[in-house]
C-alpha cells in the first residue's frame, strides 16, 4: 500500500512540477522578502550608500547574474540534467543571505555588491526550473502553470514580509537576515527530496537564435527596452522614505506590492492561455506607465500607496506571461538555453536601467525624473510589442 502511494505521489509529482518548485520557492521567497522590505534602508542606513547607488546595485547585481543564466541553460540543455542546478541555485542564496552582514564590517559597497551578485546568481534555478515546468503542461495549460508557480512563489513573498513587520522591532536588521537564511535551507530540502528528473532523448542543438520565431526576435526587442525602463521595487521604498514612511509603515508597503503581485499572477496566467499573451503583456506595459505617471498625483503621504499596487499588478501580469511566450515559441531540446538566453538580454539591461535612473534621482534630487524616462522607454516597448504577430492577430484561437 505504501509503494502504491509511493508512486501516486511521483506521478503527481510529475504531472504538477509547478506544485513542487512552487513549494521550493515559497520558502525561498519568504527568506528573501523578509530582508526585501528592509533592504534599502539597510544599504543606506546600515552602510551609507546613496539612493543612487541602490539602483546601480541593484542594477549591478542583476547584470552580473544574468549572465549565469545563459550558462545553465546551456549546461541544463547539453547535460539533460536540471535538478543540479535548481539546487546549486537555492543554496547560493542561502549562503549569500549570511554574507550580507559581512558587508557590514568593511568594504561595503563591494561586498554588498559581491554578495548581492551571489545570491542572484541563484537565479541559475530559473531555466532549468522554467523548462522542466513548460515541458510537462500543453501549452493551452502554460500561463496556468507559469501563474501556479508565480504566485506560490510571490505568497512566500507575502509570508517573509509579514515576519520582518512582527519581529524587525526584536530583531533588528542583523537578526532578520540571518533568519532569512533559514527558510531557503528549507528550498534546497524539498528539491532534493521531491524533484525526480530523467534524462532526455532530445537533440541539443545548442544555444543560437538561428530559425527562431520572428515574433520572439521582436519580443526580445520590445522586452529589453521594458527592461531599461523598468526600475527595481527599492526605488519605491525609498520614495516613500523621502515621505516620512517609518521602516515598518515601508514593510506594510512592500507588503501591499507582494500580495498584489501574488494574488494576480494566476489569473494573469490564466488570462493569458484564454485570450493570448500579448494582451497581457502589453497591460503590464501599462500598468508601469500608470506606476510611474501616479508621481506628479503625488501630493501626500496617502497618494503614494497606489504607486505599490500598480507595480504588483506590473509584474503580476508580467511574470508568467513572458516566460510562457518565450516558452511556446521554442521547442524542447533547447527551451532551458533560449529561456536562459532571453532572461540574460532583459536581465543585463538591468544595469544601464539602475545607472540611469540612479544618475537622474541623485542628480536632480527627486524621482520625476526617473519615473518620466521610465514613461517615456515603456511607451517606445509597447509600440514594439504591437509588432509582434500571433494566431489571434489573424483570427485565430486565443493562445500564441
Amino acid at each position: 500500500m505504501d509503494e502504491e502511494e509511493s508512486v501516486s505521489e511521483d506521478e503527481e509529482m510529475e504531472r504538477n512540477p509547478a506544485l513542487v518548485f512552487g513549494a521550493a520557492s515559497f520558502l525561498n521567497d519568504t527568506g528573501s522578502d523578509m530582508i526585501a522590505p528592509i533592504w534599502p534602508t539597510f544599504l543606506t542606513t546600515q552602510l551609507g550608500l546613496t539612493q543612487g547607488q541602490v539602483q546601480i546595485v541593484d542594477g549591478l547585481a542583476l547584470t552580473i547574474t544574468s549572465l549565469s543564466k545563459l550558462g545553465a541553460g546551456y549546461a541544463s540543455d547539453r547535460t539533460g540534467k536540471r535538478k543540479a542546478f535548481i539546487t546549486l541555485g537555492y543554496g547560493l542564496s542561502m549562503v549569500a543571505r549570511i554574507g550580507f552582514i559581512l558587508a557590514t564590517y568593511a568594504y561595503q559597497f563591494f561586498q554588498i555588491v559581491l554578495w548581492k551578485s551571489m545570491d542572484r546568481l541563484g537565479k541559475i534555478r530559473g531555466p532549468p526550473r522554467d523548462a522542466i515546468v513548460a515541458g510537462h503542461v500543453s501549452e493551452k495549460e502554460r500561463g496556468r502553470a507559469f501563474g501556479t508557480l508565480r504566485a506560490l512563489d510571490t505568497a512566500g513573498a507575502v509570508f517573509g514580509t509579514i515576519i520582518t513587520i512582527l519581529l524587525f522591532d526584536l530583531l533588528g536588521y542583523t537578526g532578520i537576515i540571518l533568519l532569512a537564511a533559514l527558510p531557503t535551507a528549507g528550498s534546497v530540502i524539498v528539491v532534493s527530496v521531491l524533484v525526480k528528473e530523467k534524462r532526455g532523448k532530445d537533440i541539443f542543438k545548442g544555444v543560437n537564435f538561428h530559425g527562431l520565431d520572428k515574433n520572439l526576435k521582436i519580443f526580445l526587442m520590445a522586452s529589453v527596452v521594458f527592461a531599461l525602463a523598468t526600475f527595481s521595487y527599492s526605488l519605491l521604498i525609498l520614495y516613500s522614505a523621502n515621505i516620512g514612511y517609518s521602516v515598518q509603515q515601508q514593510a506594510l508597503l512592500y507588503l501591499l506590492f507582494t500580495a498584489v503581485y501574488a494574488t494576480s499572477a494566476y489569473p494573469f496566467g490564466r488570462l493569458s492561455d484564454k485570450y493570448g499573451r500579448k494582451p497581457i503583456l502589453a497591460s503590464a506595459f501599462l500598468f508601469l506607465i500608470i506606476t510611474s505617471a501616479w508621481v506628479f498625483l503625488v501630493l501626500d503621504a496617502l497618494m503614494i500607496i497606489p504607486m505599490f499596487i500598480f507595480f504588483g499588478l506590473v509584474n503580476g501580469a508580467l511574470d508568467p506571461v513572458q516566460t510562457s511566450f518565450v516558452a511556446d515559441l521554442v521547442e524542447e531540446e533547447r527551451r532551458a538555453s533560449i529561456i536562459g538566453a532571453f532572461q540574460m538580454a532583459t536581465g543585463i539591461s538591468a544595469l544601464p536601467a539602475g545607472i540611469i535612473i540612479g544618475f537622474l534621482w541623485d542628480f536632480y534630487s527627486t524621482p520625476v525624473f526617473a519615473f518620466t524616462y521610465s514613461i517615456v522607454l515603456t511607451l517606445i516597448a509597447l509600440i514594439l510589442l504591437s509588432l509582434v504577430k500571433t494566431r489571434e492577430d489573424d483570427g485565430g484561437p486565443g493562445e500564441i
